[in-house]
This record gives structure tokens, sequence and C-alpha cells, in this order.
């Protein structure tokens, strides 16, 4: 899905009220992973089990979070773009427990909200070449936001019951 798809999934919302609402949401959905004992289940051959999806939003929040206070800070060298796969391949959460990974994620978004809500008007307009797009801080947030709720989407509809 494009970064413009995630942003509007945030259309109407402040980008802290997004980032804020989503996590009880997200919370939700990772208890009833554990409910149903699906932390290793994928899909299908080839896909991420559920605990490489959590993993992967981790990552993402952190790079997109390392992105928007980059371009917040006015820092202006080109940001580069990240390889998804290479990033789960190597994230070896197998040692990992379930309660620890949801509370590194739950925390990291409460984190997230706190970082933009912290930033001025001003430093959410301000834009930077991210691999070969230019976005604005408010932007990022929104990606993350409406990235987390894509892969809420997919959870609910290929590996929950």
């Amino acid at each position: 899905m494009s970064h413009l798809n995630y942003i509007k999934k945030a259309e109407g919302y402040k980008v802290e009220d997004a980032l804020l609402n989503r996590i009880p949401v997200i919370v939700e959905t990772l208890e009833e992973i554990t409910k149903q004992n699906k932390w290793n289940f994928a899909y299908a051959e080839g896909k991420w089990t559920l605990k490489e999806v959590v993993q992967h939003l981790i990552d993402c929040e952190r790079i997109f979070s390392y992105r928007a206070l980059h371009i917040a800070r006015q820092d202006t060298s080109i940001l580069s773009g990240f390889d998804e796969n290479i990033y789960v391949d190597n994230a070896k959460r197998e040692d990992k427990g379930v309660s620890e990974l949801v509370e590194e994620y739950v925390c990291l978004m409460k984190s997230i909200y706190f970082e933009f809500k912290g930033f001025t008007k001003d430093a959410l307009a301000l834009s930077n070449q991210v691999a070969n797009y230019v976005v604005t801080v408010e932007e990022i947030g929104k990606i993350m936001y409406g990235h987390s709720l894509h892969h809420l989407d997919v959870i609910k509809e290929r590996y929950l019951d």
C-alpha cells in the first residue's frame, strides 16, 4: 500500500489524536491474538507470523519516528528507504516472549504520541525527501497511523477466526 493511502486513513484527525486513539484498538487486537493463541500462525506459506507482523510494526514505527524527528529538527539530509523483509528476516524474535513484544509495541506507540504532541505547528509542516518522495512531519505521523490500521485489517481478515 502506498504512503498516500496510509495518509488518507487519517483524514479528519489531528495527527496526535490519531496516534493516541489507535492504541486501545491495537491493544484489543493484540489481546485477541493471545486469546486465540495465534502468535506463531502464518495464514499461508511464506507469509509472516503474527509475531513477525508485530515486530514489523515496531521496526517501522522506530524508523518513521526517527524520520519525523530528523525533519522536525531541520536536518536537511535525505533519508533513505528500507527493505521491510530484510528487517523481519533479521529480527530473530523467537527468543522474545509475547508479553514483552506487546509491551514494547505499546510503550513505543505511547512514546510516539508524546513525540508528535511535542512538535510545534511549524515543525509538523516541515518536509524533506525520504527515498523517492517528499513528506512532511505531520504526514509521517499519519503514515504511522494508517500503516498500523492497514496491518490490523490484514490481521483481522487473514489471521483471526
